[in-house]
């Protein structure tokens, strides 16, 4: 998948080094940064548990399940890599995150404090407990501890989205806007670029301009599976009670999408059949 970045790729080499037979863990890193989400969890589910890679690919299995909105699965993936691997920051990162997703913030808390006790510049773990903290609404440490990871990895496709969501969560638009314009910049052919642009866009209520946007993401990137979902979610709120055809036929068509990458999100599930509930009165199918 063209311009896909993320963490869990570059933390692989952070894990504490064992040999690597790499064939499976080759294959899965690919499959990753292709957005082959399923193969993913096939390769790590088809390694035996004694082999040296077995806790490289269930990390990967872990981000992987984060990307398609299953953090029970992810949490239980990550607590396999640390049973084997107990130091390894990553991992520790990856469990904070999974349990953040599941409103077990005190948990969360706990293992993202001792990640950054580890390891206090871990971009990874600067962005996941500044979310944590943000989504408690302690939004100035929040702020504080995104603008040292940005600063220290500005052109990090993660380390910009989560410095953006606080900084919207904060009300703080025109700073949020500022950090997508310096990683545009830096980074011009990203689809994050758009993506986040588009964010800020819903959040003013330029809800047109936002689809514009999450399109030019998906044109840069037809695998990002996020921006699907998010694009289906406001042209279904747009959609007028089903009334206008058009958004209708955009949201479902990027509902489907999402489904067929992996996605799991169960609200998003219910919003999907909500829809093709009334798919033969408004499409005429």
């Amino acid at each position: 998948m063209k311009n896909r970045t993320n963490l869990a790729v570059a933390a692989l080499l952070t894990l504490p080094a064992f040999t690597t037979g790499g064939t499976p863990l080759e294959q899965a890193t690919q499959a990753f940064q292709a957005g082959e989400f399923a193969k993913v969890l096939e390769l790590a589910t088809g390694l035996a548990q004694d082999s040296a890679d077995w806790p490289r690919l269930q990390y990967l299995a872990g981000e992987t399940e984060l990307v398609l909105g299953s953090p029970a699965e992810a949490e239980r993936a990550f607590r396999n890599v640390l049973a084997q691997r107990p130091k390894a920051v990553p991992a520790e990162v990856g469990l904070g995150r999974a349990l953040s997703a599941q409103g077990k913030t005190d948990e969360a808390h706990e293992v993202l404090s001792a990640a950054l006790a580890a390891e206090p510049k871990d971009v990874g773990a600067l962005v996941a407990h500044g979310l944590l903290l943000s989504s408690l609404g302690r939004s100035g440490e929040a702020k504080k501890e995104l603008e040292t990871a940005w600063r220290l990895d500005p052109k990090n496709a993660l380390t910009v989205r989560g410095y953006v969501e606080v900084l919207l969560r904060a009300d703080e638009n025109p700073a949020a806007a500022a950090v997508i314009e310096s990683f545009a910049a830096e980074r011009p052919e990203h689809p994050l670029g758009p993506f986040l642009l588009a964010w800020v866009m819903e959040r003013d209520g330029e809800d047109e301009q936002a689809i514009e946007q999450y399109q030019e993401a998906l044109k840069r990137d037809p695998g990002f599976i996020d921006a699907h979902k998010n694009l289906a979610i406001l042209c279904h709120t747009l959609s007028n009670t089903y009334r206008a055809k058009e958004r209708v036929n955009l949201a479902y068509e990027h509902y489907e999408r999402y489904f067929a990458l992996g996605g799991k999100d169960p609200e998003l599930k219910a919003m999907f059949e909500s829809l093709v509930s009334y798919k033969d009165q408004i499409l005429g199918m």
